[in-house]
């Protein structure tokens, strides 16, 4: 399997009940980024991944492009989030861009960085304040 389907697979088949399958994925000693914070080491990895996945009801990628160069892949997708607690629990789309490196001994992840809208993904859809934000981008919109 290429490094590009091993990423779509992990992406798409990961959930708060499956966390071992991150165990073929990613370095003991990963280094995660995403707008949430910094993770540093698989099993604090796992413990977030546990925790964003707990309410999730359904969750899928979409890749657009993946692009490779050495020992990293750079990849846009769109995330279609379903969650208890967000958005009513209907579906949330999130675009985003992720920055994936390998370890070239072991072939595993040793470096993900994601990139994306938190408000996009979250903020949004909490009432009230969903509310507010949309409103402050429109009036920032060109």
């Amino acid at each position: 399997m290429t490094r590009k389907e091993r990423i779509i697979k992990a992406f798409n088949e990961l959930r708060a009940d499956n966390l071992h399958i991150l165990d073929d994925f990613y370095h003991s000693d990963v280094l995660f980024e995403d707008p949430l914070g910094k993770i540093e080491s698989l099993a604090a990895l796992k413990n977030y991944y546990q925790s964003m996945y707990q309410n999730v009801t359904d969750i899928s990628f979409d890749f657009s492009l993946l692009i490779e160069e050495g020992d990293s892949i750079m990849g846009t997708w769109t995330m279609d989030l379903k969650a208890k607690g967000l958005n009513k629990g209907n579906s949330v789309l999130v675009k985003g861009v992720s920055h994936l490196r390998f370890e070239e001994d072991s072939n595993l992840v040793n470096y993900h960085r994601d990139y994306f809208d938190v408000g996009e993904m979250v903020y949004e859809h909490i009432p009230l304040l969903g509310t507010s934000l949309k409103l402050i981008k429109k009036k920032l919109s060109h």
